[in-house]
C-alpha cells in the first residue's frame, strides 16, 4: 500500500470457502496456451449470467492456479521493486509475459515519466557520546542526501514531534538532528496517523532549523522499514531515516538522564533525474460495449528492505489470476475489463495518476476502479469512495459473493491507494476493506516476505476480484455516472477528504488541476 494516508477503509469479518490444495506451476518461458492456463470446469455461453458463472470462477480460483509460483517469482526471484530501478523494469516484463501465461492476449505497457529517481547509499549513524552503541537505520524513501562528509551534531528530543515536543526542545533544536518518538503500530487508525502527521512534523523541523530528522520505528525487535512523505515523486525537505526502535530509545534514555547525545550521521543517497516508469496492463475486450471498460487494479512496486509480498505482490499475482479465471470462464463480459498494474504507487500513487491522465478522453468510458492493497486480510466487502449514489447497485451486483462475506460496502474516501485518482476524476470507485491480519507488523519492513502471505486466503480473493470485476463489467446498466467537478468538490467536503487533501499536500495539485478532473465551463 501506497503514500500519504495509508488507510481510511473499515475493515470486517469474511466468511472462508474451504480451500483446494496446491498450486500449479507454470513454465517461466511461454508455451502454447493449452499447456499453461488451468480451464475452468464448465466454460459458458454468453447467456450465462453472473449468477450463474460465479461458482465455476470461483472453483477455478480455489483449484490449481500458477498463482503461488506467480508470487514466488516475484517476490523471490525479483524481489523488491522501487520505481524507477532495474527491478521494476524486471517487475514489469514479467507482468507483461504472467498476463498472456494467463491466456489474455492484449497486454502492453505504458511508459510515464517520476521527477527523481532515488536508491539509499550506505547510511550510518556513530555515537560519538556518551557511550558508542552500535545504531540500526534506514533512510526514509526519497530522502535528500547528507551533505558530503555527513553531519556531526547533537541529538535533540522533540517528543511526538508536535507543537510540545518542539517547544521543549527549544533552541536547541537548531542545526541538531531531531528525535522523533512513535506509538506502536497496531490499527488501520495508526497506520493513517503515521502519515497525517508526517508533514507537520517535518515542517516544524525546517522552521526549527534541524539539520536532520531521526523516526523511532513504530515496530518493535529493531525492525525497521522504508516510507516517504512526499506526494508527488518529489524528493523530501530534509534528510530522514528510521531508527530501531530499541536503539531511538536508547538515545532517549540518555537525553532524559541529562546526558548530550553527540553522533555523526551520513546518508550518502544517490539521486537521479527524471526516470521512466511503466503500467503493466491487459484487456479483455467487452462483447456488446467494448468501449465501456473496468479497472481492476494493484501497485507492482515496492520497497525493498522486504520482497514486497503482502504490499503488493500478493496481490498482483491475484489481479493475474482473476484475469486467467474470467478467461477460463469462457465468457465474455459486456464491457471490457483492464487489469492495470500501477508503478510509482509509493511515491504518490503516481502509476494510477499517470493512466488516469493519459486515459482522460476516454474516462466518461470508465465504470468503476477496482483496487486491492491490504495483503491477505480477510476480504469483507468494499469502500465505495463517499459515493452513497452506488450503494445499492453495487450491492446488487455482487449478490453472488455475498455469500462469502462480501456485502460490507462503507463510504469510506480514502487518498490510500491507486483509486484516488480515479475518484477525483469521478469515477466509482471500490477499494478492498480487508481485516488487518498480518500487514501492519510486516507493512513496508524487512519482514514482507513471502512466508507471510496464506495462499488459501489469497485464491479466495482471485475468486472474489474476477467475480466483482465481471458483474460490473457485464451487468445491464453502470453502478452510477461520471460526477463533475462540481459534484466531486462536494463529496470531498461531505467525506472529509479535502482535510486529508490538505493534510498530506496533495490539495494544491487538485486546485491548479495537476491531479483530477479538469474545470468545465
Amino acid at each position: 500500500m501506497c503514500i500519504a494516508l495509508k488507510h481510511f477503509v473499515v475493515a470486517h469479518s469474511l466468511l472462508l470457502l474451504p480451500c483446494v490444495a496446491a498450486a500449479q506451476i507454470p513454465p517461466i518461458k511461454p508455451a502454447p496456451l493449452s499447456q499453461q492456463v488451468p480451464q475452468g470446469s464448465g466454460a459458458c455461453s454468453v447467456e450465462k449470467s453472473c449468477a450463474e458463472l460465479a461458482p465455476t470462477m470461483i472453483q477455478s480460483a480455489l483449484g490449481p492456479s500458477p498463482l503461488e509460483e506467480n508470487l514466488r517469482y516475484l517476490s523471490d526471484t525479483i524481489g523488491g521493486r522501487v520505481t524507477g530501478t532495474p527491478a521494476a523494469d524486471r517487475a514489469a516484463d514479467w507482468g507483461v509475459q504472467a498476463f498472456r501465461h494467463a491466456g489474455v492476449d492484449d497486454v502492453h505497457t505504458e511508459k510515464f515519466t517520476i521527477p527523481v529517481g532515488w536508491s539509499e547509499g550506505h547510511t550510518h549513524l556513530e555515537i560519538l557520546s556518551p557511550a558508542p552503541f552500535p545504531v540500526r537505520l534506514v533512510s526514509i524513501g526519497w530522502s535528500p542526501a547528507t551533505p558530503e562528509g555527513g553531519i556531526t551534531a547533537e541529538v535533540v528530543d522533540a517528543g511526538m514531534g508536535d507543537d510540545a515536543g518542539f517547544a521543549k526542545a527549544g533552541a536547541a533544536a537548531k542545526d541538531a538532528i531531531v528525535l522523533i518518538h512513535s506509538s506502536f503500530l497496531v490499527t488501520w487508525d495508526d497506520l493513517t496517523s503515521e502519515y497525517t502527521i508526517g508533514p507537520a512534523i517535518v515542517d516544524r523541523a525546517l522552521k526549527a532549523g534541524a539539520a536532520a530528522v531521526l523516526w523511532m520505528s513504530s515496530r518493535p525487535s529493531l525492525l525497521l522499514y522504508r516510507h516517504t512523505l512526499a506526494v508527488n515523486g518529489e524528493l523530501e525537505k530534509i534528510p530522514q531515516a528510521v531508527v530501531a526502535r530499541e536503539d531511538a530509545e536508547r538515545m532517549a534514555r540518555f537525553l532524559t538522564a541529562g546526558q548530550n547525545v553527540r553522533v555523526h550521521f551520513e546518508m550518502p543517497n544517490r539521486i537521479a533525474g527524471p526516470v521512466d516508469s511503466e503500467n503493466v496492463v491487459a484487456e479483455i475486450r467487452g462483447r456488446e460495449k467494448p468501449d465501456e471498460f473496468l479497472v481492476l487494479g494493484a501497485h507492482l512496486d515496492s520497497w525493498d528492505l522486504g520482497t514486497g509480498a503482502l504490499d503488493n505482490g500478493c496481490n498482483v499475482a491475484m489481479v493475474i489470476d482473476a484475469a486467467r479465471v474470467i478467461h477460463a470462464s469462457g465468457t465474455i463480459p459486456r464491457r471490457s475489463i483492464r487489469f492495470v498494474l500501477f508503478t510509482g504507487e509509493e511515491q504518490g500513487l503516481l502509476g494510477s495518476a499517470a493512466y488516469a491522465h493519459a486515459h482522460r478522453a476516454e474516462l466518461d468510458n470508465m465504470i468503476a476502479a477496482i483496487i486491492f492493497d491490504s495483503g491477505v486480510g480477510k476480504v469483507t466487502g468494499y469502500a465505495l469512495g463517499g459515493r452513497k449514489d452506488i450503494v445499492a447497485p453495487v450491492r446488487a451486483a455482487l449478490e453472488p459473493i455475498a455469500s462469502l462475506g462480501v456485502k460490507d460496502f462503507t463510504l469510506d474516501a480514502a487518498m490510500d491507494t491507486d483509486n484516488f485518482d480515479f475518484l477525483i476524476e469521478g469515477i466509482p470507485t471500490l477499494v478492498a476493506n480487508q481485516d488487518p491480519a498480518n500487514y501492519m507488523l510486516n507493512y513496508h519492513a524487512a519482514s514482507d516476505t513471502f512466508d507471510k502471505v496464506d495462499i488459501a486466503q489469497l485464491k479466495r480473493h482471485s475468486g472474489i476480484a474476477a467475480v466483482s470485476a465481471f458483474a460490473l463489467a457485464d451487468a445491464e446498466q453502470r453502478i452510477g455516472p461520471r460526477q463533475s467537478r462540481a459534484a466531486i468538490e462536494q463529496l470531498l467536503t461531505d467525506t472529509g477528504l479535502d482535510k486529508g487533501m490538505q493534510q498530506a499536500g496533495f490539495w494544491p495539485l487538485w486546485e491548479k488541476g495537476v491531479r483530477g478532473r479538469e474545470t468545465k465551463p
